[in-house]
C-alpha cells in the first residue's frame, strides 16, 4: 500500500544508537541510522534513539532550517559536507557530498548548529 506525507517529519523505527540532530539514512529493512560520511541523508533526527525506539525525523525536504551535529569548529556562512556519525563539516572530502550552508559558527566537535539545506549533487565532492 503507498503512503503519502504532507508534513515536516515523519516517524521511524531505529536501528541502533542515534544522536539528537544526527543525519539519518533509510536502511532496505525500513529502520534509520547515523548517516555516513559518503551517504546522503533522508533527514535528521529530532530526539535521540537507541535500537527499537520509534522517532520523529525532520525530512531533509522540510521547509526551514535545520540543527546539525558539527565535527569540527567552523564559521557562519561555511558550506558544509557529509561526515561519519550523522554530522557535518566545512571540509570537502573525496566521498563527502555538499549538505548546506551553516547559519551559527561550531566551536568543536558535537556543537549543535543551524543549517539550510543545500540540494545534495548527484556526485561526491572530489
Amino acid at each position: 500500500m503507498s503512503q503519502y506525507v504532507d508534513a515536516q517529519t515523519k516517524a521511524f523505527t531505529a536501528a541502533g544508537t542515534i544522536k539528537q540532530y544526527a543525519r539519518v539514512v533509510l536502511g532496505s529493512g525500513g529502520t534509520i541510522t547515523e548517516a555516513g560520511l559518503a551517504q546522503k541523508e533522508i533527514g535528521t533526527a529530532m530526539e535521540p534513539a537507541v535500537t527499537g525506539d520509534v522517532i520523529a525525523v525532520r525530512l531533509r525536504t522540510a521547509m526551514g532550517t535545520h540543527k546539525m551535529i558539527a565535527l569540527e569548529a567552523l564559521a557562519i556562512g561555511a558550506t558544509l559536507y557529509t561526515e561519519a556519525a550523522g554530522k557535518v563539516q566545512d571540509t570537502a572530502e573525496a566521498t563527502s557530498f555538499q549538505v548546506g550552508t551553516a547559519l551559527e559558527a561550531a566551536t568543536a566537535d558535537g556543537d549543535i548548529i543551524e543549517v539550510l539545506y543545500n540540494a545534495h549533487g548527484d556526485t561526491a565532492a572530489s
